[in-house]
């Protein structure tokens, strides 16, 4: 089964209908509540002024008087008037059809004067409508049956409002709210709101889409011009919009993209011509020593020629070796670590090259326990002493110490030096600097380049500076291991 493959306008007005469709739904509710919670406010404080004038009216009668015969009856509230003993003494039309059964709940003694409360209607409306009884309110009362409604309630005793009878007994004045009025506006409300949130959306996804598409066509104008730039025309870059927006920051980023690009490319052409040419060089001249020794091998110093191309093939082992190693280091992205003893590794090339020519001096401490790769560190160590020994006239000296959290290795040779301008070009590949340092004395200038690699890989640094002894001297600063880690395996 195929997959369906939305473009990214239609995706974006998807998203943008979703979001919409949701911030409407918050909308719409958000409005029924403060449309209800308005309407049911205002007919809270009706209630309580309802129910203050009747509790004023009430004060100005000695005696209760019969039902329906109150000066003030509010026609449109749900009132009643109730003693402690529960019977009705007033009621509103509103409640006519519930005949003569309190909604409100007996007082209990203790209970404040001011008992506003919420109450279940629990009360059944007695039969059909009477004459006396719009239909209205028929449909109001069988509506307020099982429902909770604010009740707006004061109790009152008889002794306050002058009345002949018990001062001891109360009646309870209470004002019903009811929310029908506020559910009807809500109501209106989301009927409209029904009606149009649904073409509100429709109208934002289809905005969105075209809004998305023209928003769209100056990154296809882009993708379109970065297709047409291959190895060829790398120089190129794209166009960047004077609009400071995130079109304009991505085409300063993919051109960005392209100048790196452009300068790997420039290295690794760089690099192949070089490498190219230092494996011309033993090449044309192990082809020219056996050329002429094929030529007159009646004359040819045999031993000779053999030691010459033993020589010439020993150098183009080690280019391929140290060409296989810029690869490797090149394309891998870590580097695995343990737990390595910087002082041994170094101990141990120096014992190697005892008999090789200059002086060695060793001068280490006891361990020097780093994290990092032993066999990357090792070459390292062996690129410093094979370049500081290669240039030095009498001595090269070996230095490892401890400070402050690192181990710092000095390799320094007493031969021409490095000129200040020079010392970070240095470690470029294929570098030679003079005639001091030229192919005649070995090498293929990728010595150091290997070691500035391998150095950055540790987190390290690799510098040089002139030495006391007036040659280079090379500083390794790698930090050393904490003092709990122990061997990984």
């Amino acid at each position: 089964m195929r997959r369906l493959r939305l473009s990214t306008a239609t995706r974006a007005s998807l998203v943008a209908g979703s979001i919409a469709a949701m911030l409407a739904l918050g909308f719409a509710f958000w409005i029924h509540h403060q449309i209800y919670s308005s309407r049911y406010h205002a007919l809270e404080q009706k209630a309580a002024a309802d129910r203050a004038l009747l509790v004023d009216e009430m004060r100005t009668y000695s005696t209760l008087r019969p039902q329906g015969e109150l000066t003030f009856q509010p026609v449109d509230a749900a009132y009643e008037i109730i003693d402690d003993s529960g019977l009705l003494f007033e009621s509103g039309q509103v409640l006519g059809p519930f005949g003569r059964t309190p909604i409100s709940p007996v007082p209990r003694p203790g209970d404040p004067e001011d008992d506003s409360k919420f109450v279940t209607v629990r009360a059944l409306a007695k039969g059909p409508c009477t004459s006396a009884q719009p239909p209205a309110y028929c449909d109001v009362a069988r509506a307020m049956v099982g429902r909770r409604l604010w009740a707006s309630r004061e109790i009152v005793p008889l002794g306050r409002i002058k009345l002949e009878s018990d001062p001891s007994r109360r009646v309870v004045i209470s004002v019903f709210v009811l929310p029908f009025e506020a559910e009807e506006a809500a109501a209106e409300v989301d009927r409209v709101l029904e009606r149009t949130l649904p073409v509100a959306v429709l109208l934002i996804m289809i905005g969105g889409y075209f809004g998305t598409r023209l928003a769209l066509r100056p990154i296809e104008r882009m993708r379109a011009q970065a297709a047409a730039i291959s190895q060829r025309n790398l120089h190129e870059r794209l166009p960047i919009p004077a609009t400071g927006d995130a079109v304009a920051r991505l085409a300063t980023t993919l051109n960005d993209t392209l100048a790196r690009l452009e300068a790997a490319a420039e290295q690794q052409r760089g690099f192949v011509a070089d490498a190219a040419h230092e494996l011309r060089s033993p090449i044309a001249s192990l082809r020219t020593t056996l050329e002429v020794a094929g030529a007159h091998p009646e004359r040819a110093d045999w031993p000779q020629v053999n030691s010459a191309a033993v020589d010439e093939i020993h150098r183009l082992q080690q280019l391929a070796d140290d060409l296989l190693l810029m690869a490797r280091l090149d394309a891998e992205r870590s580097t695995s670590l343990q737990l390595v003893d910087l002082a041994e590794l170094a101990r141990r090339q120096v014992a190697r090259r005892v008999d090789e020519g200059p002086e060695l001096r060793f001068a280490s401490v006891q361990t020097a326990m780093v994290d990092g790769d032993a066999r990357q560190l090792d070459r390292l160590i062996r690129n410093l002493l094979d370049n500081a020994m290669r240039y030095a006239r009498t001595t090269v000296t070996v230095r490892i110490e401890e400070s402050a959290g690192y181990v710092v290795l000095q390799v320094d040779d007493d031969g021409p030096g490095i000129q200040p301008a020079d010392r970070d070009r240095v470690f470029d590949r294929f570098t030679r600097l003079d005639e001091a340092r030229s192919r005649d004395a070995g090498g293929a200038g990728l010595g150091l380049a290997i070691a500035q690699e391998i150095a950055h890989r540790h987190n390290s640094t690799l510098t040089t500076t002139e030495s006391p002894n007036g040659g280079a001297r090379f500083t390794l600063t790698i930090p050393s291991a904490p003092a709990d880690t122990t061997t990984q395996t």
